[in-house]
Order: structure tokens, then C-alpha cells, then sequence
């Protein structure tokens, strides 16, 4: 069988075509939508600590932006080893709760609080928005301590996210 040479015209030119569709060009993103709208650095971030049942406010949102909080990371600790407990924090504005996590201590040995972790690390992709012109409050409450410093349990807070318009 002899191959013509229209079939290796055909053949060569099918191989550039598929080549060139095939090659890169620079890379263009835009963005899905109008999510993240503030400017060159729309990224956001907050820390402190509480003691005990304990309030701060984190964020104050201005009146043309939400802010969107895409991660929490939260410690408990105490300069007694001897403590144990657990603490809620929560997440609020001044129309109600947004979000709830606990995290508390337990003594090496100990069956007491075994179920809470002292380090809380959470990633939120869709996030938890806090509307526009309003101010995000983060509370701990006081659960059930033992031998803790001044009776306290001590939460350290990271909170970042991003604004978004609207």
C-alpha cells in the first residue's frame, strides 16, 4: 500500500492545525462574579484573646461592603496544667448568632472535657458573611472549668476573610 502524497499533504497539515489548537496563550481570569470587589488588598484579618465569658468586637463592616469569613482558628490555653474545661465561642452580629464552635483543655490522664480539642482550625470555602454596616462580635461563654487560672479559660482568635460588595 503506497501512501500519496495528498494523503501526507492532508496528514501534515491536520498535525499543525492540531498543534496550534493545542498550544498555549496567556492565561486570562476574571472573576465568576462581583464576590470580591475592594480594590488591589480586599483581604481582612483579626486576632485577640478572651477570658472566660469574655466579648470583642471583630470586625466593623463598613455600610458599602459584607465581609466574607473564610477561616476561624481558635486556642484555648491556661498557665495551669491542672486546667480543664471547655469553652463556646461565638460568632454574632446584633441580629442574632452567625456561627458556634467549642474548644476547650484536658489534663494528660484525664476522662473529663476528652472530647474538645484545644485547637480549633476551620476553613470555611463558601464562608460566613456578615452584611454590610454591621459589627461582628466574637463571645466566649464559660462552661464547666477546674483548676484554671482566676477560674478562666484563656481562647486566642484569628479570624480572615475577605470583602465583598454588597
Amino acid at each position: 500500500m503506497q501512501t500519496s502524497r495528498f494523503q501526507l499533504g492532508l496528514i501534515a497539515t491536520l498535525a499543525v492545525g492540531l498543534g496550534f489548537s493545542l498550544s498555549s496563550s496567556e492565561a486570562v481570569g476574571y472573576p465568576a462574579g462581583a464576590a470580591v470587589s475592594m480594590g488591589s488588598n480586599p483581604v481582612v484579618s483579626t486576632g485577640g484573646s478572651l477570658m472566660g465569658s469574655d466579648s470583642a468586637s471583630a470586625f466593623d463592616v463598613s455600610a458599602d461592603s459584607s465581609i466574607i469569613v473564610t477561616s476561624v482558628v481558635l486556642s484555648a490555653y491556661d498557665y495551669w496544667g491542672a486546667c480543664t474545661g471547655n469553652s463556646t465561642v461565638a460568632l454574632s452580629v446584633p441580629g442574632g448568632e452567625l456561627a458556634r464552635f467549642v474548644v476547650g483543655l484536658s489534663r494528660p490522664g484525664s476522662s473529663n472535657y476528652t472530647s474538645y480539642e484545644p485547637s480549633v482550625v476551620v476553613k470555611l470555602p463558601s464562608g460566613i458573611r456578615v452584611p454590610a454596616g454591621q459589627e461582628l462580635t466574637i463571645q466566649s461563654y464559660s462552661n464547666e472549668y477546674q483548676n484554671c487560672e482566676g477560674n478562666k479559660m484563656k481562647i486566642e482568635y484569628t479570624l480572615s476573610g475577605y470583602h465583598a460588595q454588597g
